[in-house]
């Protein structure tokens, strides 16, 4: 199913994100370098597992993507501590991320369902939610997190 590609081949820039509490705030180049790291472990991750191409695929696929994405993007993000002039930007990212996490479980729950016409949605969703973390860290400079 060319769509499940295309889901999992733009995942990884949903990665871009990032901004925490209670600690010193990084540089922005360091804020884009440590996104930049982040991107590079998931789709290294990504990689490993392989790319889901049919609804079983994704079934047996999807939830290791998923706690990959987990642990190399979402917890990580919430650590970082972005300076100011990047401040809103990388809270638009954290939010992206958090919401493109909750996009891929529902894929993998519509996948297990069988449920094609969701898994169709959430691949848009999904796809939307890529262009504007792409968006945004191409502005930053995250080139790892900005597709391409």
């Amino acid at each position: 199913m060319r769509l499940l590609g295309t889901l999992l081949s733009i995942v990884v820039v949903g990665a871009a994100a990032g901004c925490g509490g209670g600690r010193d705030a990084l540089t922005k180049e360091q804020y884009v370098s440590k996104l930049n790291a982040m991107c590079e472990d998931f789709s290294a991750r990504e990689k490993k597992i392989g790319e889901p191409q049919t609804l079983s695929d994704l079934v047996e696929k999807g939830p290791r993507i998923v706690d990959a994405f987990e642990s190399a993007i979402v917890d990580k993000v919430h650590d970082l501590t972005p300076p100011n002039e990047i401040a809103d930007d990388a809270d638009r990212l954290v939010s992206l991320a958090d919401r493109q996490r909750d996009v891929l479980s529902d894929l993998v729950v519509a996948a297990k369902d069988g449920d094609r016409a969701s898994v169709q949605e959430l691949v848009v969703k999904n796809a939307t939610l890529n262009e504007q973390s792409n968006s945004i860290a191409g502005r930053l400079g995250a080139q790892a997190c900005a597709g391409g």
